[in-house]
């Protein structure tokens, strides 16, 4: 254990870019203590001014937000030269780490829970994108990293979003053309390092949603192999991967997935909206089978139990905090 501040770093769980990320325990009042998560700037880019502002913005941005389906961010500081957030621990395991347990199962998430998860992940960007400051005027929040591993889900079925490192908006500036994110998980236009806006983050919802019912990637390859793809825009049809996908859920998936931006929902909301329908009627189709389950975090919970043993909990609890960290979409 390390003291840094007042908090005091119980372990590392994760490295990766330009921070580290600590299991961390504070002292708060009547000898009580409470346990969250320190991201702090890699000690190799404590003193580089670039690494420095792109923290700050990162606190610009995630300090003002405030939603159940975001990791809210407590504090924001520095101790000697190295700046830090502390956030929300979440226990429970990111989206990248579930889908891969799932494989190694050989298993598939249900389309119902498939389309509740994402539809958790576009609460919270539609809240991250209408965001305004104290007069009422759009921040132009636009994540630019909607990923699985940026994906956390907590052993009690509740789904966040974590990492505005690298999101854009109204007070953020940066050279133009400058291409950031995963690759595999871009909109065609933010790979062609345009400007982007809420439409991207749409995209990329899209990508994580046919990803979870098709149980393959989207973009596989790595670095400008993946690029080119997500250029290219050639997405191939969910059912081809997931035969018993229902239509309307491969509808969703492709409007999202619309090469111009124009043809998508135009919003997260919209497509919120359109996974609730979704999953509204396939709870009454399945109800008329007797098979009905209310879709509800409740329900994740339950299915996350089948999936993660007592003891595989206990260890992946640990790094379940959107810890940067690198992978190929091929990996699975």
């Amino acid at each position: 254990m390390e003291q840094f501040g007042k908090y005091t770093l119980i372990r590392k769980i994760g490295t990766g870019g330009m921070a580290e990320v600590f299991l961390a325990r504070t002292a708060v009042a009547q000898g009580l203590a409470k346990t969250l998560v320190i991201k702090k700037i890699h000690p190799a880019f404590a003193r580089s001014r670039q690494f420095v502002a792109m923290f700050v913005d990162e606190a610009k941005i995630a300090l003002g937000l405030n939603h159940p389906s975001i990791v809210q961010v407590f504090d924001f500081g520095a101790v000697g030269d190295t700046y830090f957030l502390a956030m929300e621990n979440v226990e429970g395991m990111d989206l990248l780490r579930l889908l891969q347990s799932c494989a190694a199962q050989r298993r598939r998430i249900p389309y119902g829970l498939s389309a509740y998860i994402v539809q958790q992940v576009a609460k919270g960007l539609d809240y991250a994108h209408r965001k305004a400051d104290e007069f009422g005027e759009a921040l132009g929040i636009v994540h630019r990293d909607i990923s699985p591993q940026n994906v956390l889900i907590s052993w009690d079925g509740a789904v966040k979003i974590v990492d505005f490192g690298i999101a854009r908006a109204r007070d953020v500036h940066e050279d133009e053309g400058v291409i950031k994110g995963k690759f595999a998980y871009m909109s065609p236009e933010q790979a062609r390092g345009e400007v982007v806006d809420c439409r991207s983050d749409v995209f990329s919802a899209g990508i994580i949603l046919y990803e979870l019912v098709c149980a393959r990637p989207l973009f596989p390859g790595k670095g400008k192999e993946a690029l080119e793809l997500v250029k290219a825009g050639a997405i191939p049809r969910p059912r081809d991967f997931a035969p018993e996908l229902p239509e309307a859920l491969e509808r969703t998936i492709l409007r999202a997935l619309a090469f111009h931006k124009a043809d998508r929902f135009q919003t997260a909301r919209d497509l919120q909206n359109e996974l609730g329908r979704f999953q509204l009627n396939w709870a009454l189709e399945r109800q008329e089978k007797e098979q009905a389950d209310l879709i509800d975090s409740g329900a994740l919970a339950q299915w996350l139990s089948q999936v993660t043993p007592p003891e595989l909990r206990v260890q992946r609890s640990a790094a379940s905090t959107g810890a940067p960290r690198h992978r190929s979409a091929a990996t699975w």
